[in-house]
């Protein structure tokens, strides 16, 4: 591990999302000068200030960035979200600061270990953590990290015990590819699930959002495995594939057994899968427990999460749906209706924008729900100015309590309350988790 020692450190964006928290925490218990910035107030980020309490070698620099902290670093860990034209990070890149994503710090620790990286819109964390169920009794053992609410740091103390070629699952975001693109490396095996419009609000065009996702497969050799998705026309193109050395490994729902009838339900978890059983097969595990394993997969909190049952009604959580299109697919998974069939749905959404297009969310929403909650927001105004029936609009809230409580006096025996935002959670929420987990707080407390 790199000696950090004495080395003055600077931790560019704290957060509220835990990955500043476990980069400030890293490196402060490895004896270096650690100094947190954000233009966030000490108020607003007293959760992630309390963690930290233990450490005397941690200074704050809060209410905004200043020249002068980059000026004292020696190194500057970025907040992967950080954009690029981000004034300070420009006079960072004039003065020659050293600057890192926590996933770039860990890749230089697990070079010796074989990493298999999942990204795409959609789907990704729900494969990883499939991924990561089938590899538990693999020989040479499994973690599963990366874009999963903490920071990727936390798992390097954990991985000194591990031997060479342990594997890593890795959940990976589009901005944490960057790290892996300045490092000049891609993991030895890489799933793409898909690729939507997302984070439009942080990349200038669709394009440039692509280039990022292909960074997981940019730099592997022939003897590396790529692993794409046959049905998804936005990656399975030779535009999109050119210049890729892995081996390419084409997969699809259709791989499944025609009789295969999974707990998971909703053909975009088939998808799903699918290419876990193809890194299943790659990595030597025997197809028959792959599907074992599949058949039995519950899912993962706040992704279309059944988390109550009750007076002939269910209630699901899919808060991590951040964008239009996990909401459409969410929709699908209960069953769209015909013009002549009622719907039973009752849709909550609404939050911030990432500049994403809400039209074709719109006529779906519209075909297949009853009624709509909405949580304030800029794309909840979006979202009502599409809606042409206005009659399905029951209103907006700031509240879930509230909202819930509303729902409550409207839902029939036989409806399906779907909390599925289809947007972002910044201006009511820390992040899509404590969304989630607010939400299932709040349907604990209306419904009793």
């Amino acid at each position: 591990m790199n000696n950090f020692k004495d080395k003055k450190v600077l931790i560019f964006g704290l957060g509220l999302n835990q990955g500043g928290v476990g980069s400030a925490n890293f490196f402060a218990s490895q004896g270096a000068k650690v100094k947190v910035t954000d233009f966030k107030s000490k108020e607003v980020l007293k959760e992630s200030i309390d963690q930290l309490k233990k450490y005397p070698n941690i200074e704050y620099s809060l209410d905004g960035h200043k020249n002068e902290d980059i000026d004292w670093a020696d190194l500057i860990i970025k907040n992967p979200a950080v954009k690029p034209g981000n004034p300070y990070i420009e006079y960072a890149l004039k003065k020659g600061k050293k600057m890192e994503q926590d996933m770039g710090i860990f890749l230089d620790f697990v070079k010796s270990f074989q990493i298999i990286g999942i990204t795409g819109t959609k789907g990704k964390s729900t494969t990883a953590s499939m991924i990561y169920e089938i590899l538990r009794n693999h020989p040479h053992g499994v973690t599963l990290a990366g874009n999963i609410g903490k920071s990727i740091l936390d798992i390097i103390t954990m991985m000194k015990a591990k031997k060479n070629k342990h594997l890593i699952v890795l959940e990976l975001s589009s901005f944490q590819l960057e790290a892996f693109d300045q490092h000049k490396v891609s993991p030895k095996y890489a799933v793409i699930t898909n690729i939507y419009p997302d984070h439009l609000n942080y990349y200038s065009s669709l394009t440039e959002y692509k280039d990022a996702k292909r960074i997981i497969g940019k730099y592997q050799t022939k003897d590396d495995f790529l692993f794409i998705n046959r049905d998804k026309t936005t990656i399975n193109n030779t535009n999109f594939l050119k210049g890729f050395k892995g081996q390419k490994n084409f997969y699809s729902s259709e791989d499944l057994p025609k009789n295969f009838n999974p707990l998971l339900k909703g053909n975009h978890n088939k998808s799903n899968m699918a290419a876990a059983l193809a890194v299943g097969k790659i990595l030597g595990m025997c197809e028959k427990t792959i599907l074992q394993t599949l058949s039995t997969f519950r899912g993962i909190p706040f992704r279309m999460e059944l988390i109550k049952e009750w007076c002939g009604f269910k209630i699901y959580n899919d808060s991590t749906a951040t964008n239009p299109d996990a909401t459409i697919q969410a929709l699908k998974a209960l069953g769209t209706k015909n013009e002549d069939e009622e719907p039973n749905i009752i849709l909550i959404c609404g939050g911030m924008n990432k500049g994403i297009n809400y039209t074709i969310w719109c006529t779906i929403v519209q075909r297949n729900v009853k009624k709509i909650f909405f949580l304030e927001g800029d794309s909840t105004e979006e979202m009502k100015r599409l809606i042409t029936k206005k009659d399905l609009v029951a209103g907006t809230f700031n509240d879930l309590e509230k909202l819930l409580t509303d729902v409550k006096s409207f839902v029939k025996e036989g409806d399906v309350i779907l909390f599925s935002p289809a947007a972002t959670s910044f201006n009511l929420f820390q992040n899509e988790f404590d969304r989630g987990r607010k939400f299932n707080i709040a349907v604990q407390k209306v419904f009793k």
